[in-house]
């Protein structure tokens, strides 16, 4: 019988539960998907695991059976099964070797989740971890969700945070972001580089002179929507729109130009619907007041921009490609969605003039082509 070639320094991944069903039955993982059943002739061969830690070759695992009375074909078949099992890999494939230091301690718990994930990220946890280091996020706006967005991207890997938030530190400014009462009152952006500094030593801030970056999280809309989209659009910039509205953050579109819909269509979808649309917009531009968010479902929008900007980052599809989600709190969700606008020139097509009419509006609010409620 042929084995598999040797794992550089097999790892089992990392916090796998390991639960007794019996004596001779082993469970690893509790998580559909990832849980497997072993049978062992002999449970002494459950002893093996503790050497599956990264630090040893595939042959001194192997020689380490002997100590604990395992045979060494009992052995071999048990990392084979656990290596088709996808819970054995490579040591080098949940870290990139390069990474030391504070990152790697910090980074670690990150990679372990990635490893665990389901369904899998699109590469493995190293070269997701490289990929985030690599990466370049400016968060830009008024939008009082900035600064969580900002140091959760930085505490998830990414490189370089670029924090251009407008306005000073207000007290809401303090959840989830590692900022102190201290600081209310100090400029934004200045303060989170400064945040950023103390949870996730390493990271870049300074603002990038030349160039796009990987991705940009809009905060709220401060001019024209069409302006906007344009500027990105010349740019071939990847956006994420980000903003409060009512009470309830709301996670896109993202942007991939030159794909739409784009911010201009949605723009235009809700002039469809209502013609006094622009000037309630200006009017909402305009509006510097605090957008009340209660905490927890504060948190929750963070939560869901942050997954979806690192999907983006990830090489992963993220779900606010065409449509916006509204949080309204832990599993709360309300799903917008819109095609691209005949009257938009975003993706390549001539643009055919539409008048929008009173007949038939639709609230304000609710100006989109579908709508899908969960939670």
């Amino acid at each position: 019988m042929t084995h598999p070639s040797p794992l550089p320094r097999p790892t089992l991944l990392p916090g796998l539960a390991r639960l007794w069903r019996d004596r001779h039955t082993l469970q690893l993982g509790v998580e559909p998907g990832r849980a497997v059943l072993l049978e062992l002739v002999n449970p002494r061969a459950a002893q093996l695991l503790d050497l599956l830690d990264g630090t040893r070759s595939e042959r001194a695992v192997l020689a380490g059976a002997a100590t604990v009375q395992v045979a060494p074909a009992e052995a071999r078949l048990l990392l084979d099964t656990l290596r088709a099992a996808g819970l054995v890999v490579p040591a080098h494939s949940l870290l990139p070797r390069d990474l030391a230091g504070p990152a790697r301690a910090r980074l670690a718990g990150e990679a372990d989740a990635l490893a665990l994930a389901v369904p899998a990220p699109p590469a493995t946890p190293a070269q997701v971890v490289r990929r985030r280091r690599a990466a370049r996020v400016l968060v830009t706006g008024a939008g009082r969700l900035g600064a969580a967005i900002a140091v959760g991207l930085a505490q998830a890997g990414v490189g370089h945070v670029t924090p251009g938030l407008a306005g000073p530190v207000r007290p809401a400014d303090l959840v989830g972001t590692g900022l102190t009462a201290a600081e209310v009152g100090r400029p934004l952006s200045a303060a989170v580089r400064a945040a950023l500094g103390r949870c996730a030593p390493g990271t870049a801030t300074a603002p990038l002179r030349r160039g796009r970056v990987d991705l940009v999280v809009q905060l709220g809309t401060d001019r024209p929507a069409a302006l906007l989209a344009t500027g990105y659009a010349q740019r071939r910039q990847p956006h994420l729109l980000v903003d409060v509205r009512g009470g309830v953050p709301v996670v896109g579109p993202l942007v991939r130009p030159p794909a739409g819909p784009c911010l201009n269509c949605v723009d235009l979808h809700r002039v469809d619907r209502d013609p006094d649309w622009p000037r309630l917009a200006a009017q909402l531009a305009a509006d510097g007041g605090e957008r009340a968010c209660a905490t927890a479902t504060r948190l929750a929008g963070v939560a869901y921009a942050l997954a979806e900007a690192l999907a983006h980052l990830d090489g992963a599809v993220p779900e606010t490609l065409g449509c916006a989600v509204e949080v309204a709190g832990a599993g709360r969700f309300r799903r917008r969605q819109w095609p691209p606008h005949p009257s938009c020139r975003c993706s390549g097509r001539r643009p055919i003039r539409v008048r929008p009419t009173r007949s038939g509006l639709r609230s304000s609010s609710e100006p989109f082509e579908s709508v899908t409620m969960t939670g």
